[in-house]
């Protein structure tokens, strides 16, 4: 059997809809498990390609799915009202810290509402800086966030 990228790539995709997988370390050891040899941060390198999201789960925490099911407004106010998250605000720019692996779920699902307020989004594994746009500021983004539904 090839041992590719697609191919594992579409093993991901399998696993993620089969059971809820919460870090990437979880998918490493699942794949590992399954005759792949990988490592997090080959796991990483696919999350991001693949575009999984970390969504919400009704118990408390987050797992991994595709982009496709995610329900963005939702997850964005999960993420902000976790008990580690940290978001400040100066000049124009709102800088969010998550837990790690959280970054570029935020990420996306700020990007897909579309905000007026948001110019760009720069983020990594464990935050999300927001650049605001001209004309906003950021204390008001941030207290819309804050009040999402």
């Amino acid at each position: 059997m090839v041992r590719n990228k697609m191919a594992r790539q579409a093993e991901i995709r399998q696993i993620i809809k089969q059971q809820r997988v919460q870090t990437q370390e979880e998918l490493a050891r699942i794949l590992n498990d399954r005759g792949w040899n990988v490592t997090q941060a080959t796991v990483s390198r696919d999350i991001s390609s693949m575009q999984l999201v970390k969504v919400p789960l009704s118990e408390g925490g987050f797992a991994y799915d595709l982009l496709r099911d995610a329900d963005y407004e939702t997850q964005v106010k999960a993420i902000l009202q976790e008990a580690q998250t940290q978001m400040q605000a100066q000049g124009n720019l709102i800088m969010v810290k998550v837990l790690p692996g959280t970054g570029p779920a935020l990420k996306t699902a700020l990007e897909a509402l579309d905000l007026d307020e948001i110019f760009g989004i720069v983020g990594d594994d464990n935050g999300a800086l927001i650049i605001v746009k001209a004309g906003y500021h950021a204390a008001g983004l941030m207290d819309k966030l804050a009040q999402l539904p």
